[in-house]
């Protein structure tokens, strides 16, 4: 992880959640609710000034921000003093509460906008349909619109992705599409074509160019290769399997009747051209399903594309929290914090041989992510965040009284150690997976 990347992290970091706190200070102020202070990241004071009764300050450590009310650190709420907080109405504060989300949903929104605008973005519309995949054998059209995925409503390339993803290459996918001619939806089924192929456990240079001899040249053995018993060796080139030069596509079709899955591997190994026999190992494989999508065009589409790639993030994070609570995933698989965060910068920042441009799309689509998934983030109803506060609101509108000073504050106690335990939880699954 270099220097560069932790820099890129912690002040993108800073100003997303800078941006957050401004929300809550622009509307609070807007509301006429009165506030003591507005610090843009935290620590020291590095220059601060007051107007109009308000204190502002740029602090040292580009991480973070916050907004001071009257009468929140004091030990009775500030019951007496008119300037609380805690006394303004209730849908004010509902409002405020809200105002950090929803900015970081609309500087995600800005921020898909421009990078779709400097680098281009996808539509959800189908592009050329290629012979020989399985939706090449449906009634899908050229042009045609995406409405669903396996019951999954599809907005954008964000969504589509992550549900295609969800779904088994070998099994079956329900799709409905937007006719482009008549406005009207139809359903299509991608049915693969289940092919058995052999598994030699190797990584080679390249399938696309041939060594000397003609063959691949093998830069890594699986070491569970024919049962834990390596045959192949780091160097050698695999010529043939079965007689079938490795050119030949179908050089890892299953053999009928070879139930043992035996194979006879022709290489050369140290300028000795020589046969080995190993146990493959055996796995399904499908057709490519084809789904390929139309570039996008014209700021109409532009905007209306940022708009919705925010919603396909928010969708796709509730999906993911779903899939957690299900068991279908692990929560450390599905939470990063941010050392996780600065290690996917790093990825993008430090890749060899990629370029400047591609690797500020990256970065700026990443930054977008981040936005509105930090605005998700705080709309969950856990002690601590504004999803929280606005449920204490609601509670407090309900019972058309407010929730007890003490009470408060044992709910604000509980999600202190929440809080710690989360972060404690997203750094120890960062740090895992840097160990991994």
């Amino acid at each position: 992880m270099s220097p560069l990347s932790i820099i890129i992290s912690i002040i993108g970091l800073g100003l997303l959640a800078a941006a957050h706190e401004i929300g809550h200070f622009l509307v609070a102020r807007r509301l006429g609710i009165k506030v003591e202070e507005l610090s843009v990241f935290i620590g020291p004071s590095l220059i601060h000034w007051k107007r109009n009764g308000v204190e502002y300050h740029i602090r040292l450590i580009p991480f973070g921000a916050y907004v001071r009310f009257p009468g929140v650190e004091e030990e009775d709420g500030g019951a007496a003093n008119p300037d609380s907080y805690l006394n303004v109405p209730r849908w004010k504060r509902l409002i405020v509460a809200l105002a950090g989300p929803i900015t970081n949903v609309i500087l995600g929104i800005v921020i898909f906008a421009v990078v779709f605008a400097c680098f281009g973005f996808l539509s959800t519309n189908l592009d050329t349909v290629a012979a020989g995949t399985q939706i090449a054998g449906t009634k899908a059209v050229e042009g045609d619109a995406i409405v669903s995925l396996n019951g999954k409503h599809i907005l954008t390339d964000a969504d589509l992705g992550y549900y295609y993803s969800t779904v088994p290459d070998t099994d079956p996918m329900v799709m409905t599409l937007r006719s482009q001619k008549t406005g009207n939806n139809y359903s299509i089924t991608l049915t693969p074509v289940i092919k058995s192929r052999y598994v030699f456990g190797i990584y080679v240079v390249s399938k696309s160019e041939l060594d000397k001899n003609s063959g691949w040249e093998i830069v890594e053995v699986d070491p569970t290769q024919n049962g834990g018993s390596p045959v192949l060796k780091k160097g050698d080139s695999l010529l043939a399997v079965n007689g079938i030069p490795v050119t030949d596509s179908s050089y890892a079709d299953i053999i009928p009747g070879n139930a043992d899955n035996k194979v006879t591997l022709t290489i050369v190994r140290d300028g000795i051209k020589q046969d080995v026999t190993m146990t493959a190992t055996v796995y399904d494989s499908a057709n490519p399903r084809g789904i390929y999508v139309k570039q996008g065009s014209g700021v109409g589409d532009l905007l209306k594309h940022s708009v919705l790639y925010s919603a396909s993030v928010i969708e796709v994070s509730i999906d993911g929290l779903k899939s957690v609570v299900q068991g279908k995933i692990k929560a450390q698989d599905a939470i990063a914090g941010p050392v996780g965060i600065a290690t996917i910068v790093s990825d993008v920042v430090d890749a060899p041989k990629t370029d400047n441009s591609v690797k500020v799309e990256y970065l700026g689509t990443l930054a977008g992510l981040i936005s509105v998934g930090f605005a998700f983030s705080n709309l969950l109803p856990l002690p601590g965040l504004d999803g929280n506060v606005m449920v204490l609101v609601v509670i407090e509108m309900i019972r058309g009284k407010k929730i007890s000073i003490k009470t408060e504050r044992v709910i604000n106690a509980i999600g202190f150690v929440v809080l710690i335990s989360l972060v404690i939880f997203a750094l120890s699954s960062d740090i895992m997976r840097l160990v991994g």
